[in-house]
C-alpha cells in the first residue's frame, strides 16, 4: 500500500524546539537517499499515525510530498519514548524502484488449524519474514493456509508463496507449528506415614 505524507523542511535542532514542533502535533524525521541529500522535515502527527496503523499487517510505502515533489520511501527507523510510547523522530529512506533491496513483511496466518479443534494449540513462531526484491516487485502480502494443519504439523519458509522475491531465512525455518496441550498432571496422592506402636505389656519400670 502507497500512502502520500505532506512534509515540511524544518530548520529546528535544538531539543527544546523539537519538543516545541512535537506540541504542535509534528513529528520530526529525516528525509534521504543514495542519490539524496539528507533533509530534515516535519510530518502531521494524525495523518502518520492513521496510515501506520494500517501498516502492522501489510508492506507500506509512504510518498514524501515536500515542495512540489514526491518522493517514493519506506519507513527506515523510528524512535519511541519509552514511557509514553510516543513517536518522536522517523527516517524516510528514499527508494529506486529498479534496485535491490530488503523488506521485512508481516505474514498473514488465513483460517484455522485443524489441530486446534483436536486439542492442540496454534503457535506462531514468526510473524514476519525478509525478503530481497526490487521495490516495484514487491507483494502486497504473504499469506500461508494453516487450515490443514493437524496437532504435530508445523509450516516453514519452504511452505510460504514464490514469487519474483527471494527470502532470506532458511527454508527450513519454523513459522508455525500446531502443539498438543499439556495434560494436567494428576495431583499426588498423600501417603500416610506409620506410626510407632508401643507395645502396653513391655513398659519398663
Amino acid at each position: 500500500m502507497i500512502y502520500t505524507l505532506e512534509a515540511k523542511k524544518r530548520n529546528n535542532i535544538k531539543k527544546s524546539e523539537l519538543n516545541a514542533l512535537r506540541a504542535q502535533g509534528m513529528i520530526p524525521a529525516v528525509l534521504y537517499g543514495k542519490e539524496l541529500e539528507s533533509t530534515s522535515i516535519a510530518i502531521d502527527k494524525a495523518t502518520f499515525m492513521r496510515f501506520y496503523k494500517k501498516s502492522f499487517t501489510e508492506m507500506t510505502f509512504y510518498e514524501i510530498a515536500l515542495d512540489g515533489k514526491k518522493y517514493h520511501t519506506i519507513l527506515k527507523d523510528k524512535l519511541i519514548h519509552p514511557v509514553t510510547r510516543d513517536i518522536l523522530h522517523m527516517d524516510f529512506m528514499q527508494i529506486q524502484e529498479s534496485a535491490l533491496m530488503e523488506f521485512e513483511l508481516p505474514i498473514q496466518f488465513v483460517g484455522e488449524a485443524v489441530g486446534a479443534k483436536e486439542g492442540g494449540f496454534t503457535d506462531i513462531v514468526q510473524r514476519t519474514v525478509k525478503i530481497v526484491c526490487k521495490a516495484n516487485e514487491v507483494p502486497e502480502e504473504i499469506s500461508v493456509d494453516v487450515s490443514n494443519l493437524h496437532v504435530g504439523d508445523s509450516l516453514r519458509i519452504q511452505d510460504l508463496p514464490v514469487g519474483a522475491w527471494q527470502y532470506k531465512d532458511s527454508d527450513d525455518v519454523t513459522i508455525v507449528v500446531v502443539h498438543a496441550k499439556k495434560s494436567e498432571e494428576p495431583a499426588a496422592t498423600e501417603v500416610e506415614e506409620p506410626t510407632a506402636e508401643t507395645d502396653s505389656g513391655n513398659t519398663e519400670q
